[in-house]
């Protein structure tokens, strides 16, 4: 049966930028499902989406398309900060900043994960001790193969083949990430973050810093992504537009709402 919890948005960081976030959820809590109605957010008082179902599958990737400031961002941002009630087994990853400058080399920034494995130990420890039921055997099947994933022979490679896809050769890869300019750092935080394989992945304007190369990898990369991505982008960035029209193949386009007035517009889209 499905369970429905209320919550209104009252974290520090999402009223000391200006949101106000409501929701109900709608989808089993142990779901790998993410499914709020009356979805409503606000930005400084203007409103931005209102009594809306925003529903994200495990298994399907979204993009959300839209014009500089028509509250993308912001709606990413209150997602990551939980401002609605997406339950806690649900691990996110929001990318919307460059990896810090450090002495660490760019492959030890993307493989630093002992963070990452702590808690999906913990995790698995408490779902082999519940109640078996398809929810929980689901989310211990993922755990135990996201481990595999970060305790295996090949994570290096794994993490070195990302960072190739994004443009670092061999001894960029070994180069300290403080060596690096902002916009590289940008990738190496892209790279680490598909490195995680998180359950929910938020990419915010993740082609801003690539070349076309790059691009089609990435476009590439996120066609085989079996959890939930949620990425962002305005149509006018030109590598971005570049992206968006290579991903005609995955993603269907659909308006998601339009204003008789000269407002700004956002479309979502989804993929298999």
């Amino acid at each position: 049966s499905q369970l429905s919890l209320a919550k209104s948005a009252t974290s520090a960081e999402g009223e000391e930028h200006g949101r106000s976030t409501t929701g109900v959820l709608a989808s089993h809590p142990q779901s790998r499902d993410i499914q709020i109605d009356s979805f409503t957010l606000l930005f400084h008082g203007h409103e931005l989406l209102s009594d809306t179902r925003l529903e994200l599958n495990f298994g399907r990737r979204y993009g959300l398309l839209g014009l500089n400031g028509c509250g993308k961002s912001c709606m990413l941002q209150a997602l990551a900060n939980r401002e609605v009630p997406i339950p806690e087994h649900i691990d996110m990853y929001l990318l919307d900043k460059e990896m810090p400058a450090s002495d660490k080399t760019a492959l030890q920034a993307v493989m630093e994960a002992d963070q990452e494995k702590l808690r999906l130990e913990a995790e698995a420890e408490v779902l082999a001790e519940a109640e078996q039921t398809p929810e929980v055997e689901a989310r211990l099947a993922d755990v135990y193969e996201r481990l595999e994933q970060l305790d295996s022979d090949t994570t290096e490679a794994r993490a070195a083949s990302i960072l190739h896809g994004l443009g670092f050769d061999k001894d960029m890869q070994m180069k300290k990430t403080r060596e690096f300019s902002g916009g590289w750092r940008m990738r190496i935080a892209l790279a680490r973050a598909l490195y995680l394989n998180p359950t929910f992945l938020l990419l915010d304007e993740p082609t801003n810093h690539l070349d076309l190369e790059a691009c089609v990898w990435l476009e590439d990369y996120l066609s085989k992504f079996k959890r939930i991505l949620l990425m962002v982008s305005h149509r006018y960035d030109r590598c971005s537009r570049a992206l968006v029209w290579q991903l005609q193949s995955i993603f269907q386009l659909l308006r998601l709402r339009q204003d008789s007035c000269a407002t700004p517009v956002m479309t979502v889209a989804w993929g298999q």
